[in-house]
């Protein structure tokens, strides 16, 4: 059963991506891509822009658990858009958390974002844990504002049960 199951899973993005390297000992954790929704960064011709959001985490050891995980903010598209720093504030369900870009100091800081990573955050595997279970999530980056809908924040359930059910193997 176990073996069809996975079968199913080869035609099309898995959630959760896990590699182990050897030769470093480290082990990442990478959920695939999830849709930011509600971005009105481009317009005309611009939308042609989608904008996502990734979970890395890594850890020592094979079959470990992150006590934190990178958020990446990602931008795949043709254009390049503005945006007015790269600070994050995230409503997860009643709660707002701020995170302040380390670049930003007393300036007003525009920079302009062709493709790829353009802003990260910590969080702790709590956070993340009410991120993926939460029935809102929303926010704004760069004064832009985002939201992430309850189903694109699959592939964060699907790491987090991963990680108990790592927790759960380690116990017996």
């Amino acid at each position: 059963m176990g073996l069809v199951a996975l079968g199913g899973c080869a035609t099309t993005t898995q959630p959760v991506q896990v590699k182990y390297d050897d030769a470093s000992g480290i082990t990442t954790y990478e959920t695939a891509r999830m849709r930011l929704d509600d971005v009105d960064m481009t317009e005309g011709l611009q939308k042609q822009n989608r904008f996502f959001v990734q979970v890395v985490g890594t850890c020592s050891g094979d079959g470990c658990a992150p006590s934190e995980y990178a958020i990446h903010f990602i931008k795949d598209g043709p254009q390049p858009v503005q945006l007015g720093g790269r600070d994050v504030a995230m409503t997860i369900g009643s709660e707002t958390i701020t995170w302040e870009d380390p670049q930003t100091r007393d300036v007003s800081q525009t920079t302009t974002v062709r493709s790829g990573i353009f802003a990260r955050i910590r969080v702790s595997s709590g956070q993340l844990s009410t991120i993926g279970g939460v029935s809102q999530v929303s926010g704004a980056v760069g004064g832009t504002n985002f939201s992430i809908p309850y189903e694109q924040r699959r592939p964060i359930r699907k790491l987090l049960e991963r990680m108990e059910s790592n927790v759960d193997d380690s116990a017996s």
